[in-house]
């Protein structure tokens, strides 16, 4: 009886690591969208940095 009482703490600390991990992963990909959001912004702007000084030069 206490292996199976066991079993089921286990089952249930599992289950919480798993929605736990879930959200993370969430977030992980919230952060990974805007983190490319920014690169996509920044080239951006190097590209026009640089067309400005071919045309300046």
């Amino acid at each position: 009886m206490s292996i199976l009482k066991d079993t089921v703490k286990l089952t249930d600390s599992v289950e919480r690591l798993n929605a736990a991990n879930m959200k993370l992963q969430e977030k992980v990909e919230g952060i990974d969208g805007r983190v490319i959001r920014l690169e996509t912004r920044l080239d951006t702007y190097v590209e026009i940095a640089n067309r400005n000084r071919l045309e300046s030069d």
